[in-house]
């Protein structure tokens, strides 16, 4: 597993997408379920303007696209698009890992992930790459022989339910799922994210009392199993959204905390 931030710039997906400016505030619009009236009343224009935007008789000035991607909260990565569709600059950067300015931002990253010792943590891109981790991680990866996977979902697709070493593997697929569409919603759709979405999904039996048992869980765990002990963990999710580059504003660390005693008590051992 390659732990190094260039995991971290994203590539584009392959897929047959319109480029226009039209086809893209069109795309989102539906995805958002807005109606064109509806859109027009909160950004204080005609529906008639919004319907010429997306059919091309009209061109949006910059200010209009930064609106509309505010409002409708398109990813950094679609309002580059839709700004340089209408032919106009990005406002964004995409700067490569290695580039002086976002020396601070890794740099906190990794003090975020080291400091969080004896606990594991790690950084995920948004295709849920495994972008780093911290030495705690690392031997949970292992334990669990994802270490040869660079991707977590393809890790837990391969993972066999029934001799996992992680013990409630059916509820934290589900949790996981649950995450995976609402950041499919967000990103207006990935096939990478829908193919593995599905995947897994066919991992898990037709069975609503797992669903129940999901939803009713206050703090969703994973529970593992690691040699003779069972530990409980928890997870803290931190999205770089405020920083004002699309590849490291599209990375998530995890941060893991014991749910227990026993589970801090065997962390502890590590340090």
């Amino acid at each position: 597993m390659q732990n190094n931030y260039l995991r971290g710039n994203c590539f584009l997906e392959e897929r047959e997408v319109k480029n226009s400016i039209g086809s893209i505030l069109q795309q989102w619009r539906k995805q958002r379920r807005y109606s064109q009236l509806q859109l027009s009343l909160e950004l204080g224009v005609s529906s008639k303007h919004v319907s010429f935007i997306e059919t091309g008789r009209s061109m949006p000035s910059r200010e209009m696209i930064l609106k509309i991607g505010a409002f409708l909260l398109l990813p950094k990565r679609e309002i580059n698009r839709g700004l340089h569709a209408a032919g106009y600059a990005p406002v964004y950067t995409e700067l490569p890992a290695e580039h002086g300015e976002l020396k601070p931002v890794f740099a906190a990253i990794d003090q975020m992930i080291e400091s969080h010792m004896p606990y594991p943590a790690l950084v995920l891109n948004q295709f849920w790459d495994v972008v780093k981790v911290n030495g705690s991680a690392k031997k949970i990866l292992f334990e669990l022989g994802y270490s040869d996977h660079e991707n977590l979902i393809e890790a837990l697709i391969d993972d066999e339910p029934k001799t996992s070493k992680i013990i409630n593997w059916h509820e934290s697929v589900l949790s996981i799922l649950a995450r995976l569409r609402q950041e499919i919603g967000m990103m207006g759709g990935s096939d990478r994210l829908e193919e593995l979405e599905m995947r897994l999904s066919a991992r898990l039996p037709v069975n609503s009392n797992l669903i129940n048992m999901s939803e009713k869980q206050v703090i969703p765990s994973t529970k593992f199993r690691v040699a003779e002990d069972e530990l409980s963990l928890f997870s803290i999710i931190s999205q770089l959204s405020t920083i004002q580059d699309v590849t490291v504003s599209e990375l998530k660390v995890e941060l893991m905390f014991p749910v227990d005693e026993a589970t801090k008590a065997y962390f502890r051992k590590l340090e």
